[in-house]
């Protein structure tokens, strides 16, 4: 078969779905980018190693797709691409893994939502696994389902049990792309929910129908159980006709976790629908730490605390951040790239830090700033790098910790999207990460600074 891995990507999504079909020797195996191969580490050099061909700068894949037998497509690259529709047959990961067979006999749990799937997800698959019952977990996470799909696979070669759960987090890209590549056939799935609504990919979507209707198409009578924020249940009323006795809502009145983080409350109301005790969903929840890059406490250091929130990327999600750390002085660090949002979501957040710091880019020269200055809001930069956002942040956050002799925060919160300074908001997260290492370890008067960011 002739497979063709439209956008690599920078998660490993297309990475793990080239390797997939190379490590099959009936396949042959192309990839196709618009960016440079520079993006991509050495991972094409991994790939070409068994026998991938891939091209870079690919501007138009035309020739690439009409080779194809099948082309697995990246959620980034939009539906409204007009050589796809030279493809004779179009699947993304998540379409691949439903097809299985083995798949019926595992019990899948769906996250959608604008704000919150990672880290739910993440929870919930903490919890099960701290109660004995096995879950992998996949999606718009970092993990590709083709590598859940290579798992299942090799342990029904080797005869050895299969996971009892599949605990997946799914961008509204992800959900259209796998209802259109299985014909609007979705598989059944034990708990479906949605964490949150909020305006979103403004930048891909025509409008926020579209938007909200893509996320829509995984709520339907083959769930057993939908979960939703108590917020949206109207909503998810209104778009699911005839499915009110599938509704649960969370967090309820009995929910212990109800002023912790939502991913918590969620997981627990999760939990209990699908029938574990109290007692026990409690005690299993209680030990979950958090998900990198989501209000991650870096480093606290000399009465500074430094925290990565570089996967927010709406405005929304920026004042949700700051009002986890409030009443804590915190030093704002924002700004990047347009996803074609406004930025009135985070207008307390702004009010509420101590400083704000901008990154420069689309978002931050043609919504931020404009918005900054209508409120009567100063601001540093913007800054084209992220040590020298960082280095004006904590010159602020030294200066007022000093004077009033209390502990701040640095918080990098950027409510936008980071492509055009950074490679994801996994690389801006992790640039910031780096420089606290740096700044403790030059404190501390090191001359070799440890890196490792685990």
């Amino acid at each position: 078969m002739k497979v063709l891995i439209l956008g690599l990507g920078t998660n490993g999504g297309g990475r793990a779905a080239a390797l997939h079909f190379a490590r099959n020797g009936r396949n042959s195996v192309r990839v196709s980018d618009v960016a440079p191969r520079s993006t991509f580490s050495n991972v094409p050099e991994e790939l070409e190693s068994l026998g991938v061909v891939c091209h870079f700068s690919a501007i138009d894949p035309k020739d690439d797709i009409k080779w194809a037998d099948v082309v697995i497509k990246n959620p980034a690259v939009p539906t409204s691409m007009p050589q796809l529709s030279l493809a004779k047959r179009i699947e993304n990961d998540f379409s691949c893994l439903f097809r299985m067979e083995e798949i019926k006999k595992i019990k899948l749990i769906a996250v959608t939502g604008t704000k919150g799937k990672t880290t739910t997800v993440a929870a919930i698959q903490h919890g099960l696994q701290e109660c004995g019952h096995e879950a992998l977990m996949c999606g718009n996470i970092g993990i590709s389902a083709f590598t859940v799909m290579n798992e299942i696979s090799k342990r029904t070669a080797e005869k050895k049990p299969l996971p009892e759960y599949i605990v997946m987090e799914m961008s509204s890209w992800q959900i259209h792309d796998t209802y259109v590549a299985l014909n609007g056939i979705m598989p059944h799935i034990t708990l479906a929910i949605f964490t949150s609504k909020y305006p979103d990919h403004q930048n891909s979507y025509k409008d926020l129908k579209e938007y909200y209707d893509d996320k829509m198409k995984l709520f339907n009578k083959k769930c057993d159980i939908i979960l939703v924020n108590s917020k949206n249940k109207a909503f998810i009323l209104q778009h699911t006709f005839g499915l009110k006795k599938l509704i649960h809502v969370f967090p309820g009145y009995a929910n212990p976790f109800k002023e912790k983080k939502m991913e918590l409350q969620c997981a627990y109301s999760a939990m209990r629908t699908l029938g574990f005790s109290r007692k026990e969903t409690i005690k299993a929840l209680s030990t979950y730490r958090g998900m990198p890059h989501r209000i991650e406490q870096v480093a606290f250091y000399k009465d500074l605390m430094f925290v990565n929130d570089s996967a927010a990327t709406i405005a929304e999600a920026v004042t949700f951040s700051m009002k986890n750390i409030a009443p804590l002085s915190t030093h704002l660090i924002c700004g990047g790239t347009d996803k074609n949002l406004k930025a009135d979501g985070m207008l307390q957040a702004l009010q509420m830090a101590s400083s704000v710091t901008l990154l420069d880019g689309s978002f931050t020269q043609g919504e931020l700033i404009p918005f900054l200055e209508k409120h009567s809001i100063e601001y540093s930069g913007p800054f084209s790098t992220m040590k020298e956002a960082f280095n004006s942040a904590v010159e602020k956050a030294v200066r007022k910790r000093d004077e009033f002799n209390q502990v701040q925060c640095v918080l990098l919160s950027p409510g936008a999207a980071s492509f055009e300074l950074f490679r994801n908001e996994f690389d801006r997260g992790n640039q910031f990460k780096v420089l606290v290492k740096l700044y403790i370890a030059k404190s501390e008067g090191q001359t070799t600074f440890p890196l490792n960011l685990s």
